[in-house]
């Protein structure tokens, strides 16, 4: 998400619900993985709200995606308050509710999203950060989670994945490395929260789950504590991770700032997955600063390369392809052997609240692929290599099986 939306947060409430629960259920049903071009394909998951991911299949140009994803405010699960079951789309007996939470960045309801692609898997990020850097949400938090104060919640999480058969690719408090995230910088607290939900949900016998564990891989992050982390504190252990996440957001070469870039700070978290032999997930991803629509590119971030929304200039739909898209790809393509889902936002941002002028969340664009007729081709050449990339529902419900 936003390094700006994360650092000035306009209500306690607004970041809450995006933080990744990712979890890793040993008694779960898995993908078996092998490298693409084998037996083995990539997951293109498509998010990050209903009405983005609607919109994308609504379009009629593109397969359904194999994976959908959405998020979940984990201290709020239990709350019939706003945000009503954080965003559970539930209620604490398992109801369904017709309650779609909107932070005004799209809505958001894991329960429809869930029964409305029956055969894609979930990817439900999970926020357990005690705080934003600038309020507090949950005052210590991570330590009750720890000692069980928070079991009701996780229980309630079992109950809602036993309710429904997607598999579900869980992200426990996603981008841990994050300056944003409150409370995450106290590693030890962390780790024990991550693994007291992993314990319950498997105390729970809860088997269409796989625990994720996600890394930011944030140049800006880098930038504004000046100096980058070493994942390796953060790490929970190879029993409660089955696979480890990132996010891609800029360039992947670009550099402004004296820092590791986007590309640099991958490869770190690529190297560590390869080496603890987990596949990895690109969690979170979109072209950030660029619209596809208006065919710009506008600075993402005073943090990073200047006023939000400013130094705006034209591109063709082929400077975009090239600038983003293709190194983006080249880099799924070359480390496929690990990289095993994908997954892309594609929003309009600039027509959501959150992410709109004055940008005090950064400037994010359009990231729709179907709306330019170049770009939304290029794409379809590269995502229905049916050797690479899995969407039908078929193919994955046979992968699960294998």
């Amino acid at each position: 998400m936003s390094i700006e939306f994360k650092l000035d947060s306009l209500s306690r409430v607004i970041l809450l619900v995006f933080s990744l629960l990712f979890a890793v259920a040993s008694c779960g049903k898995q993908l078996e993985y092998k490298p693409a071009g084998e037996s083995g394909k990539i997951t293109l998951f498509i998010g990050q709200d209903l009405d983005s991911i609607s919109a994308y299949v609504a379009s009629g140009y593109f397969p359904t995606p194999a994976g959908v994803t959405t998020y979940l405010a984990f201290y709020q699960l239990n709350r019939s308050s706003f945000p009503a079951y954080g965003a559970l789309g539930q209620d604490v007996d398992g109801v369904p509710v017709d309650i779609d939470v909107n932070w005004g960045a799209g809505s958001l309801n894991a329960h429809k999203l869930a029964t409305r692609y029956p055969d894609s898997a979930l990817s439900v990020g999970l926020n357990i950060a005690e705080g934003d850097g600038h309020s507090t949400w949950a005052k210590g938090g991570l330590a009750d989670i720890a000692v069980g104060a928070y079991d009701a919640n996780i229980r309630r999480l079992a109950k809602f994945f036993k309710s429904i058969n997607n598999p579900v690719y869980l992200r426990i408090g996603y981008e841990f490395d994050g300056v944003w995230n409150a409370g995450y910088e106290k590693t030890s607290s962390y780790i024990s929260a991550y693994r007291r939900i992993v314990d319950v949900l498997r105390e729970e016998a809860v088997t269409n789950v796989t625990f994720v564990w996600q890394a930011s891989a944030s140049p800006v992050d880098d930038v504004i504590e000046g100096y980058s982390e070493n994942i390796q504190a953060w790490y929970p252990g190879d029993g409660y991770v089955d696979w480890v996440g990132l996010s891609w957001f800029l360039l992947a070469d670009e550099r402004p700032k004296p820092v590791l870039t986007q590309r640099q700070l991958a490869n770190e978290v690529m190297h560590f997955a390869r080496v603890k032999n987990k596949p990895v997930m690109i969690a979170e991803s979109t072209p950030q600063g660029f619209d596809l629509e208006k065919l710009t590119r506008a600075n993402s971030s005073s943090l990073w390369n200047g006023k939000s929304g400013s130094g705006k200039a034209s591109k063709t739909a082929d400077d975009i392809w090239q600038d983003w898209f293709v190194p983006y790809f080249e880099y799924i393509h070359a480390n496929a052997d690990t990289i095993r889902a994908v997954a892309y936002i594609n929003a309009n941002w600039d027509e959501q609240p959150m992410w709109a002028k004055p940008y005090r969340q950064g400037y994010w664009g359009d990231s729709r692929i179907q709306s330019n007729v170049i770009i939304r081709q290029k794409w379809l050449d590269e995502v229905t290599d049916e050797s690479f990339w899995l969407h039908r529902d078929t193919e994955l419900e046979k992968a699960l099986e294998n």
